[in-house]
């Protein structure tokens, strides 16, 4: 499994990604200007990280299309709410895809505020999203890759 951020944000953010990557055994692809664990970025990823800057694989693209190319090979899911987006659930019941798809697929993770792009959304395979039951539509992106990390890894045991 590999997790995608393109855009975000937020270092402390990208750091609690890294610890949930090094938990789940994913790599971690960082797209634009999403904060990396080096240069001037590097102690606000670590302070969240706690040494899974250190321990999960990663690599940075400056653009989503270099990522995809890259990444073309591999099944590719947005999680993101839309027209097109099934729930994860849906996903994992309809078996369109094979465990093991799954288990090396790419999963994108967008902008805290706008989220993956339509644009994007229509280059990838499938778009995915959370339940949610509150009122809010959605968990902040470091929680959102924890939980669909999760589920996955656990579906695949």
């Amino acid at each position: 499994m590999t997790i995608v951020l393109n855009n975000v944000r937020s270092a402390w953010n990208v750091g609690s990604v890294f610890r949930t990557c090094d938990a789940i055994g994913a790599d971690i692809v960082l797209i634009g200007y999403t904060p990396q664990p080096v240069g001037k970025t590097e102690p606000l990823v670590k302070k969240t990280a706690i040494g899974a800057e250190k321990t999960v694989k990663w690599q940075h693209f400056e653009h989503e299309q270099e990522a995809l190319d890259a990444l073309q090979h591999r099944l590719n899911i947005g999680i993101e709410i839309s027209d097109r987006s099934v729930s994860l659930y849906q996903l994992i019941s309809s078996q369109k895809y094979t465990s093991d798809e799954i288990q090396d697929a790419c999963l994108w993770f967008g902008n805290e505020i706008h989220g993956l792009s339509p644009d994007l959304c229509e280059k990838l395979d499938a778009e995915v999203h959370l339940p949610m039951k509150g009122m809010k539509e959605s968990l902040n992106v470091a929680n959102t890759v924890c939980a669909v990390g999760y589920v996955l890894m656990m579906n695949a045991e």
